[in-house]
């Protein structure tokens, strides 16, 4: 072979090499390097927390100016890089609980389909459907189509007893990593808050919506309490820390409202079916009245748990946004 072809021939080889470094940099969300003192540092990207601030009424309240909020990050004020308000696109996955135990809801469950359609939806969303029950099934990937995801739900059949809640938790935060980074990303769960049959855990689950910044909100048709329950963000606040920290979830069937605590949702006790679509609409609504702030941590990040505050120049306000993040070390 004559020199210039081998000249060539390495050229093109180490073009191809540097495309391959360079993808899978890009690929990459955060990337772990040891300190001076062996110490892993994370470098992490952009971390987004969607704030929900309500008044005393428990109405929303939007009349808030960038200037009014300060997020913190294990304890020091960051530089907010995006803000806006509501957003432009949603990423909405329903989760919905197909079993046996359910059966005297099908008639509301089966009308979710148009609540879902104009409020969480809206003109710009993509939403899809997974059931679960003793499998879990994709019924509907993502469309932008609203009489498909009518169908979708329309068409559910409840014929099993099993509740394989954290695996259909685990399908919907796969769907949801490959939607736009840009997009918001939600997992909404109408099911009871209990688990049967799962090989996935609540914990590893958990974090990697965390993570990808994929907010959790829940409809539960056998909570205790009040008609019609916005359970208070500081009762699961403690037990989401736990679970982010740990890895492990330490209320004992209670696992939608810590799951949906740990990423700045909600659960809403529906006990009566008429209750359910209220539900539903409610967090539609609140998806289009939330502030969105990102930053990106002005420093590196050791693997574990890291905290989010944020506070409200105005009083007498009620905020909700999710309580940290937690990055894995390279061992995870």
């Amino acid at each position: 072979m004559k020199r210039p072809e081998k000249i060539a021939i390495r050229l093109v080889f180490a073009l191809a090499l540097c495309a391959a470094l360079v993808n899978s940099s890009r690929s990459q969300t955060q990337s772990a390097q040891p300190s001076a003192n062996g110490q892993i540092r994370v470098a992490t990207t952009e971390v987004i927390a969607p704030v929900t601030v309500t008044d005393a009424t428990g109405e929303f309240v939007l009349d808030l100016s960038q200037k009014d909020f300060h997020i913190f990050d294990d304890g020091v004020e960051q530089t907010i890089e995006q803000w806006d308000m509501g957003g432009d696109h949603l990423a909405v996955v329903l989760v919905l609980e197909t079993s046996t135990r359910l059966h005297k809801m099908i008639p509301v469950i089966r009308g979710l389909g148009s609540i879902l359609a104009e409020t969480g939806m809206a003109l710009s969303g993509e939403a899809a459907v997974i059931t679960y029950d003793s499998s879990v099934e994709v019924r509907q990937p993502f469309t932008r189509d609203h009489q498909d995801i009518e169908n979708a739900i329309a068409a559910v059949k409840f014929e099993a007893p099993e509740r394989m809640l954290y695996d259909a938790m685990d399908s919907a935060v796969q769907m949801l990593k490959a939607e736009p980074l840009k997009w918001r990303r939600i997992m909404l769960i109408v099911g009871e808050s209990e688990d049967v049959g799962s090989t996935a855990k609540l914990g590893p689950v958990v974090r990697d919506a965390a993570h990808e910044n994929i907010t959790i909100y829940a409809v539960g048709p056998r909570s205790m309490g009040q008609d019609f329950l916005d359970a208070a963000p500081a009762l699961w606040a403690a037990p989401a820390i736990f679970l982010l920290q740990e890895g492990k979830n330490r209320v004992k069937n209670r696992d939608l409202e810590v799951a949906a605590a740990a990423t700045g949702g909600v659960h809403y006790g529906a006990i009566r079916t008429s209750t359910l679509q209220s539900a539903v609409d409610r967090i539609g609504g609140e998806l289009h009245a939330q502030y969105i702030i990102g930053y990106r941590p002005n420093s590196e990040r050791s693997p574990g748990f890291h905290a989010i505050t944020v506070s409200v120049a105005r009083p007498n306000v009620v905020i909700r946004a999710r309580p940290g993040y937690y990055i894995a070390s390279p061992t995870d």
